[in-house]
């Protein structure tokens, strides 16, 4: 055992939990009997807790384990996302995505311009009715109320426009 822990506190199993001893004592202990030597301990918050040997296998593997990660990142020159956190920015902003990869992003935008460019072709009063139903969030019983044109009136000129539109998108 390491000499860092002279003055800690050891805590080793007994038939009722754990006796709480020091570092000296537990040294005395190995000294008078030899079952204490193949005790295994573990450092736990800068001090020494018994465990059972899987659990120190355990331990000991995963710590193996990450310093050979770490190994491997050094060597690999990887870096680590925290590495771009700061107080105005969080780093994992950069892996987020929004869903669309680039070319949905130009197809999306170039569809809209084309949108945007047929319904200047349309009357004012049909730019009027998509406008209020589509952009302005009104529902066809609100758009009704306002204008005094009857609601099934609305709806069919809604559809006839859309379908104008469409044909106007393939085109």
């Amino acid at each position: 055992m390491a000499k860092d822990f002279a003055k800690s506190k050891c805590f080793i199993k007994t038939d009722n939990g754990y006796e709480e001893i020091t570092y000296e004592e537990l040294l005395r202990r190995e000294e008078a009997d030899p079952s204490y030597k193949r005790r295994r301990f573990l450092p736990l918050h800068g001090m020494l807790m018994e465990v059972t040997l899987e659990q120190y296998k355990d331990f000991y593997k995963e710590r193996r384990r990450q310093k050979y990660l770490y190994e491997r990142s050094r060597e690999n020159r990887d870096i680590s996302i925290d590495m771009f956190t700061t107080e105005q920015f969080n780093g994992a902003d950069i892996l987020v995505s929004d869903g669309m990869d680039i070319e949905e992003q130009v197809t999306y935008k170039l569809l809209l311009d084309k949108l945007h460019s047929c319904l200047s072709l349309l009357t004012d009063e049909e730019q009027e009715l998509i406008y209020a139903l589509f952009f302005g969030e009104k529902t066809e019983r609100e758009w009704s109320a306002k204008t005094g044109i009857p609601q099934k009136t609305i709806n069919n000129r809604k559809r006839k426009i859309l379908l104008k539109l469409k044909t106007l998108l393939e085109n």
